[in-house]
This record gives structure tokens, sequence and C-alpha cells, in this order.
């Protein structure tokens, strides 16, 4: 088992981005140092992150897929990534609902449907230049700011946008923990159950079942982490699974290991599951 890493240096949550408040984005900064290379396991979340890295970048890796990127989007996988860090590691995390992703890339399709991409790739010299002012910034306040006028300038700048009615209905999925009936979003909306999940899908990445799907998977294992006196069992009813053998194929689906495994597993020091659970 690999050594365990070192509490986390430095944390900064709750910046507000107030340009940045419209689209429902969200910044934090971190730093730790590691005494050695770390494997932690990363599960997609409902929404989409951007992770801007100040040091080195990650080694990230998914099935038969691997990569080094500094500075990517991770969208929505399935699956589980494997992201490598080591040494001093800070980066500054941008999260933001998938509407709100369409408007920041132009809705290019691409960036909801991968599991990561790299930035330099997507804006070209643009993020370089945005490296290099970061490197030169003292202090997280400042860091943080230059990343919020950099994503609020591209938001502002967009032609594209998601229909107001798609927007309201991931909001109501979100609020519900994927509990509300697509067929009621639909009628909301005014269309057809298939018109709705063809223009759900084209805009945000995946369609309503499957994002109500990754929602209630993003609660129950939110309850793993902050509610470990709750059964299984509990933690699927709560959850909207018909039973716990459901819950747990949904887990492994998403996660690569048991719910149990999973909820036993991790550092004493830091947040984070290790990967190791995959080999588990």
């Amino acid at each position: 088992m690999p050594t365990p890493p070192s509490p986390v240096s430095h944390c900064v949550t709750g910046f507000d981005a107030a340009s940045l408040r419209p689209w429902g984005c969200r910044l934090s900064g971190f730093c730790e140092t590691l005494p050695g290379t770390v494997l932690r396991l990363e599960v997609a979340q409902p929404e989409v992150k951007l992770i801007i890295g100040l040091t080195a970048p990650y080694g990230l890796a998914a099935g038969r897929r691997q990569d080094r990127c500094q500075a990517f989007v991770v969208s929505r996988p399935l699956g589980p990534v494997i992201v490598e860090q080591s040494g001093v590691h800070s980066c500054i995390e941008v999260e933001l609902p998938p509407w709100a992703a369409y408007r920041l890339f132009q809705g290019d399709a691409q960036v909801l449907a991968s599991p990561w991409l790299d930035l330099r790739e997507l804006w070209g010299p643009s993020v370089a230049l945005l490296l290099e002012a970061l490197d030169e910034t003292p202090g997280w306040p400042g860091r943080l700011r230059r990343v919020e006028a950099f994503l609020a300038e591209r938001l502002q700048r967009s032609q594209r946008d998601v229909p107001p009615m798609l927007r309201r209905s991931w909001e109501a999925l979100r609020q519900s923990a994927g509990g509300i009936a697509i067929r009621h979003l639909s009628e909301q909306a005014g269309c057809s159950g298939r018109y709705f999940a063809s223009r759900f899908k084209a805009h945000l990445g995946q369609g309503p079942k499957a994002c109500a799907r990754h929602i209630r998977f993003a609660r129950a294992q939110q309850l793993l982490e902050s509610a470990p006196q709750l059964e299984l069992v509990q933690v699927a009813l709560l959850c909207g699974y018909s039973d716990q053998s459901h819950f747990t194929r949904e887990f492994q689906a998403f996660i690569g290991c048991a719910p149990a495994a999973y909820a036993r597993a991790g550092w004493a020091t830091i947040p984070g599951k290790p990967a190791w659970l995959l080999q588990a």
C-alpha cells in the first residue's frame, strides 16, 4: 500500500467570484506537499471541473487512455479517472454546471463527452499566458481573481447558450438529487419526451436519464463520506435506488469498486481515495 500523503497545507474555499455568479461557477485553491508519488481515484461529479495546475503536470489515466496535463477540463466520465501527483502540488479548481460549460467552450460537444481534455489544445496560447501570469502573481486572492477575469471574459464573449428551459431542467434534477420524473420535466418544457431528451443531450452532454443517474450516484457517494453511520441499504433508499444490490451495481459501474470498500478506504490526513481501490 502506498505511503499516505501529508496533510493539506493550504485550502482556499468560499472565494466570491462575483462576475461568475450568473453562471454558477465556484473557485477554490489547493496546495499540499506529498512525500512521493500518489495515485488518487477521482470520481466525476454532475458538474464540470477545470483544473489549473500551478506546479507540475498531472498524470491522468482512464482505461487505456493516459496523458499528462497541467491545465485540463474534466467532464463526467462513467468510470473513474486515476490522477498521479508528486512533490509540492497546488492548483486552482473551477466547478461549473454543464450549461455554463456549454457556453464557456462555445458549444464544443467533445468537452462534455470526454473524460478530460487539455485546455492548451482547446484554448491555445491563452492558457500558457494564463499559467505564466499565475506564476507571477503572489497570494491566492490575486490568483483566483486572475482566473475569474479570464473565465468571465470568455463567458461574456461566447455566442452559444443553453435554452433556459434546459437550464431549469438541469437545476431541477440537481435540486431533487435526481429524483424528479423526467416525464414531468419534459411536460414543464412543453415538448415530447423524445425531443426533450434529444435537446438535453445535445446541450448538456448526456440525456436526462443519464444525468439523473449521475446525480443520484453523487448523492450516494457524498452520504458514504459524510454519514458513515448509515447502513448501505439506508444510503440506497435515501438516494432513490430500488434496493441495495441496485445501488452496489451502480456504484461499481461508476467507481470500479464496491461501496463498502470505498467507504472504508482513504487517507487519514487528506481528502480523496487511493487508486489501489481499483485493485482491491
